[in-house]
């Protein structure tokens, strides 16, 4: 299990949160830094009595203005927005051993790593389940003159020609390279996909900065391995990279 947490600022700084009880939100940055991989935090009753504050009345106050949900024995406690705090790399990664809560919390249609269920209000719930103040207002006003399934293939298709167009100005094009990317690029949820474009933008202007000496992008990253890899993805180029990132390997052919 990965040892370092993060916390996205579209959560922990959105209204609904900071407007929680400080026991409330202290209590939700804790279940972040014991949650699995997955985002399932386990001995709720331990955690309570171990940490010395917190009351089922923060848990109910978590509960209800959708931070968390419990398991149908109230035993485990799952972190909504895990995979828009966390989206830890394949290397990273272990999976829970909580096998059926992670089945039950499916069929509600919460989504995990590499998976994809079902939407709540007309937003996407992607992976981080309940949506931002921003997420709302933006959802106001779709669905205006076509369904809500054409706004997403809309919004898909825009961002997927942004990331292919990316990579193939960088490289040498590839005429099943965009085949190929899209096969990985729909498995992503809404936040994923625009983070994706975000990294591959980054790593180009990267690219072409630091490796002077491979002016075609010959042996930059490929365009799928960015997306699925455990080496170079997008998540190590949310933001343009001063010097070398670690863990620096060669990516194949694109």
């Amino acid at each position: 299990m990965a040892k370092k947490r993060m916390f996205n600022q579209e959560v922990v700084r959105s209204d609904e949160f900071l407007d929680l009880p400080q026991s409330s939100q202290l209590l939700y940055f804790h279940f972040g830094m014991i949650a699995d991989d997955d985002g399932i935090v386990a001995s709720v009753e331990r955690e309570l009595r171990y940490l010395g504050f917190g009351t089922r009345d923060d848990l109910k106050i978590l509960l209800d203005k959708s931070f968390i949900d419990f398991t149908t024995d109230g035993k485990l406690v799952f972190i909504i927005h895990w995979l828009k705090n966390n989206n830890l790399r394949v290397d990273r990664y272990s999976q829970t051993t909580f096998k059926e809560a992670r089945k039950e919390l499916e069929a509600k249609g919460y989504q995990f790593k590499n998976k994809t269920f079902g939407t709540t209000s007309g937003i996407p719930k992607d992976t981080q389940g309940a949506a931002t103040d921003k997420e709302k207002e933006e959802g106001k006003g779709k669905g205006k003159g076509k369904g809500i399934e054409e706004d997403v293939e809309s919004d898909t298709d825009s961002l997927l020609s942004d990331y292919f167009n990316t990579f193939t100005n960088l490289a040498i094009k590839n005429n099943k390279l965009r085949e190929a990317v899209k096969i990985e690029f729909i498995k992503l949820p809404t936040f994923q996909k625009e983070q994706a474009v975000t990294g591959a933008k980054n790593y180009s202007v990267w690219y072409k900065r630091e490796k002077i000496d491979d002016p075609t992008g010959k042996f930059s990253v490929n365009a799928v391995k960015f997306i699925s890899g455990d080496k170079e993805t997008f998540d190590d180029f949310q933001t343009l990279p001063t010097s070398e990132p670690q863990n620096r390997k060669a990516g194949g052919y694109i």
